[in-house]
């Protein structure tokens, strides 16, 4: 009987606990309102979130569809708080890497070369991909990704290109060497920022 009632008593208390952020939530409205509940609620193992539902891939993200700024939600992983929403620039490119740490600069030229010829006589960017990529996405499609999300060179060339352009990009210091085909026109999406309280 004591542990019943030890039991029953802690699901109380974590459920008026629970409604009392939730209702200290309905009052952030702002990043710095976010970051000082996650200063003066350490223990609740709080963050913020950047999020773009509409090219998230991962089935987790899809709870995020149709949110607006205000809404407070829960899942199994815990509460979320939707700060605000803006829209950003996602963009969509397959790659061919090439790994200075490897092989020569002059190889990587090489086969720079080679690839841009074969496109231009007519074989696809992913069979060049699937040939000549040196990482573990032998296809080479890099997915929708918004900006910001990668290192700020390859985004930069990225952004100055156009549809179905094929272009080089070098991040010398890391030893990084691509063939980026644009596989897609930029668009515009909504990105969220969430604060998230994990259960």
């Amino acid at each position: 009987m004591k542990f019943f009632f030890a039991i029953t008593f802690s699901l109380i208390c974590l459920s008026v606990l629970g409604q009392g952020i939730k209702e200290q939530l309905k009052s952030i409205n702002t990043i710095d309102q976010a970051n000082e509940f996650i200063e003066s609620h350490s223990e609740l193992q709080s963050e913020i979130w950047k999020v773009n539902p509409e090219i998230e891939t991962n089935l987790a993200y899809k709870i995020f569809n149709k949110k607006k700024p205000g809404d407070v939600f829960s899942d199994q992983n815990g509460l979320y708080k939707v700060i605000n929403s803006k829209k950003t620039n996602a963009f969509r490119v397959s790659y061919i890497f090439l790994d200075g740490n490897k092989i020569s600069i002059q190889s990587i030229n090489d086969l720079r070369n080679t690839i841009l010829k074969k496109y231009k006589n007519g074989i696809s960017f992913t069979d060049l991909a699937n040939e000549y990529n040196m990482d573990s996405n032998k296809n080479g499609d890099l997915g929708w990704f918004a900006e910001g999300m990668m290192v700020k060179e390859f985004e930069a060339a990225v952004k100055n290109h156009l549809q179905n352009d094929i272009f080089t990009v070098d991040l010398n210091q890391q030893k990084w060497y691509y063939v980026v085909y644009k596989t897609f026109t930029d668009r515009k999406v909504d990105e969220l920022t969430i604060l998230k309280i994990r259960s």
